[in-house]
């Protein structure tokens, strides 16, 4: 390979431009090499750099499509366009793979590219688009003309300005405790921390992170046992997703980290889809059909939970903004593309956004979308921050649906240093990653099913409102709330309406489901087939489902039938086993 070539490539120049460009090139190499060699290294930075700015000015058109006609792909062979792992998801919850999962024609695509000097960035299945650059108004005329293209628009006009995504904090460490350092408040906010106990860490879950880029994740101390799946950069086109805005790395700090007395992630076991959709020098519309292209990208490839910490409603060019009753999770394409993510068995985690205190007050779209989780921010406290998107939606959902820790929020920087950061960007990871972790305990469970336990086991789940949605998710809570629903559908135990045991036959241990009153003391006792006392313990419920497992190794015991007894109180409850 040439080193004009490399260079090319090392900065994602696509390889048909470059083939375009070669025949120049080894001109261009002869006179860097033989007649400018002490000048080379400028004149092609110079030429980089200008091609850079020209490419990033080129102009980008949605086209929509009529329909999917003449395709080669089929519904019945999902393995040609979704993986293995996406492909289990809907089956496990006995989801159908419909029409919105077909990609775009190929021969429409192909049309499109070939009308002129057309560059396709993606394509969007589940909105039947083709998202184009170009310059060649021609190219655009003949687009615009084929039968089987709807309609043309444009991504928005462009701004000189310069959009702030998050806003940091102090450059401080939050003092924590133990192993989890300055994340201990966050994880202790949601009686969380158990469930890493139980060895539940997000393992063989994967989370796509959609946002403006994650500088540094590939070098970053903090990520060096991180599990990076795929990477992809929906604004240029590009794997590399190492650079631009710092929010990304954030973020994913949040989820990812394994830092040990520093910083432990809410779910540093699971595997990570890293997405750029954001474009931190303007803000245009076409950024949501990114986030769409993402969402399908994290769909194909398996995701089972999508985490992103961004919103919009207003643009650089005011003609393009949202208004309020926009937010009715159907008007927006990126609500819609949220919506059906969840459609699709994923569970969808966003940011309510943080324009509470100023004029606005609501939340972002895509946070209308229903069926999601929506996230708003709180202290470490569980105290609501003043700059938390409220909610209703415009059609009158309760928005947000839960609140996390998003001010004085423990984030790991680009160059590795804690700092302390506010948004509810901040809050949204720490419940995408508890989720994972959640539903990783509980792979039978739908997304529904475990998006609804988290809903349950909140601070204000009997009156929820407008400011903290639902509140504070306690995740021992979900947790027994989900074991509760799989022990109750449990065929293979005897059961009593408050006690139930498993496994059964056990062998040498026994775990106990109780439904009591929270605070209320309970009695286990263990008899024999003859009515005699093997063993008995004593616990108190914290919880009114609660989870037990005996502190008992009963290897020991003889086969056969045995009794295990419960009292609160007066009531009483008795199930039988088998000894194996």
């Amino acid at each position: 390979m040439s080193p004009v070539v490399h260079w090319l490539l090392m900065l994602d120049i696509s390889r048909t431009i470059i083939n375009r460009i070669y025949p120049l090139l080894s001109l261009a190499e002869a006179v860097f090499y033989y007649i400018l060699a002490p000048m080379r290294l400028t004149i092609l930075i110079i030429f980089l750099l200008s091609y850079s700015f020209i490419k990033a000015q080129t102009p980008r058109y949605i086209i929509q499509l009529r329909d999917k006609a003449n395709t080669t792909w089929s519904l019945d062979q999902p393995s040609q366009f979704l993986t293995a792992k996406a492909i289990a998801r809907r089956t496990k919850q006995h989801l159908s793979i419909d029409s919105t999962d077909l990609p775009v024609s190929p021969t429409y695509r192909d049309s499109i590219a070939a009308a002129g000097n057309v560059n396709i960035l993606y394509t969007s299945r589940w909105f039947n688009q083709v998202i184009i650059q170009t310059t060649d108004t021609t190219a655009l005329r003949k687009i615009q003309s084929f039968s089987f293209v709807a309609k043309t628009s444009t991504e928005g006009r462009k701004s000189a300005l310069r959009k702030t995504v998050a806003a940091n904090g102090k450059s401080t460490k939050l003092s924590g405790t133990g192993t989890y350092g300055g994340a201990h408040w966050q994880m202790e906010l949601h009686n969380a921390i158990t469930l890493h106990d139980h060895n539940y860490k997000g393992q063989n879950m994967i989370i796509a992170v959609i946002d403006n880029g994650f500088p540094s994740v590939n070098v970053n101390r903090a990520f060096t046992s991180t599990n990076i799946i795929s990477t992809w950069d929906f604004v240029k086109a590009a794997a590399n997703v190492y650079d631009y805005g710092e929010h990304g790395t954030e973020v994913l700090s949040i989820l990812a980290s394994n830092l040990p007395d520093e910083m432990i992630g809410s779910a540093p076991e699971a595997g990570y889809i890293l997405l750029r959709t954001e474009e931190t020098d303007w803000e245009k519309p076409i950024e949501e059909n990114n986030w769409v292209a993402a969402a399908e990208y994290a769909d194909s490839l398996g995701a089972d939970l999508i985490s992103s910490s961004l919103g919009y409603n207003t643009f650089d060019d005011p003609v393009y903004n949202h208004t309020y009753a926009d937010l009715d999770g159907k008007t927006t394409i990126i609500a819609r593309a949220a919506a059906l993510a969840a459609a699709k068995g994923m569970i969808v985690v966003i940011a309510a956004g943080n324009e509470g205190a100023n004029d606005w007050h609501y939340i972002l779209t895509p946070a209308d979308a229903d069926n999601i989780l929506t996230v708003g921010a709180v202290s470490p406290e569980g105290d609501l921050a003043d700059f938390s998107g409220r909610g209703p939606t415009a059609d009158g959902r309760i928005k947000p649906d839960v609140v996390s820790v998003g001010k004085n929020s423990q984030i790991v920087r680009p160059d590795g240093i804690l700092t302390l950061g506010d948004g509810t960007s901040f809050a949204t990871p720490v419940i995408a990653g508890l989720t994972a972790c959640l539903w990783q305990a509980f792979p039978n469970s739908t997304n529904q099913e475990v998006i609804n336990a988290v809903k349950a086991s909140s601070s204000q789940y009997s009156s929820p409102d407008n400011d903290m949605g639902y509140g504070i998710p306690n995740y021992q809570i979900a947790y027994n709330t989900l074991l509760a629903s799989t022990l109750s559908n449990d065929t293979l135990q005897f059961q009593h309406s408050w006690l139930k045991a498993i496994p059964n036959p056990f062998t040498n241990e026994i775990k106990t489901f109780v439904h009591v009153n929270a605070g209320q003391k309970v009695e286990l006792a263990l008899f024999d087939n003859n009515g005699r006392r093997i063993r008995t313990t004593n616990f108190t419920p914290a919880t009114d489902y609660y989870y037990y497992e005996w502190p008992a190794d009963f290897s020991a015991l003889p086969a056969g039938i045995y009794y295990l007894r419960a009292q609160k109180g007066r009531d009483k409850a008795v199930v039988k086993l088998l000894k194996r």
